[in-house]
C-alpha cells in the first residue's frame, strides 16, 4: 500500500491530468455533488461520476445511465493509462481506481 502522502501527490496529479484533458473536477463535498469527483482512499484515487438533474428532468430515482457511464469509463481509462497509472474499473459502481505503476 503506498503512504497517505504519496496519495495526496496521485489525488492531486489525477485532478490535474483530468483538468489538462477537459474536465471539470467536482468537490466530493460539494452540496449538489454532481459531475466528475475525485477523492481519496487508502493506497488509491477514486474516478466517479454523479448525473446532474438536467439529465433527467422527470427526476427519476432509477435511471443509470449506463452508456454515459461506459463512455467516461473508457475515456478515463484511456486517459490515465496514458498519464502512466494503473486503472482497474468497477463496473457495478461505474468508479475507477488510480494507483501509480
Amino acid at each position: 500500500m503506498i503512504a497517505e502522502e504519496a496519495v495526496e501527490l496521485l489525488f492531486d496529479d489525477v485532478c490535474r491530468t483530468l483538468a489538462r484533458a477537459g474536465f471539470d473536477i467536482a468537490s466530493v463535498n460539494a452540496d449538489e455533488g454532481t459531475g466528475l469527483r475525485v477523492r481519496r482512499e487508502p493506497g488509491a484515487v477514486i474516478v466517479g461520476w454523479m448525473p446532474g438533474r438536467e439529465l433527467d428532468p422527470a427526476g427519476r430515482r432509477d435511471a443509470e445511465y449506463e452508456g454515459i457511464r461506459g463512455a467516461l469509463r473508457k475515456a478515463l481509462w484511456e486517459i490515465l493509462t496514458q498519464a502512466g497509472y494503473a486503472v482497474q474499473i468497477d463496473r457495478p459502481s461505474g468508479e475507477v481506481r488510480v494507483t501509480p505503476t
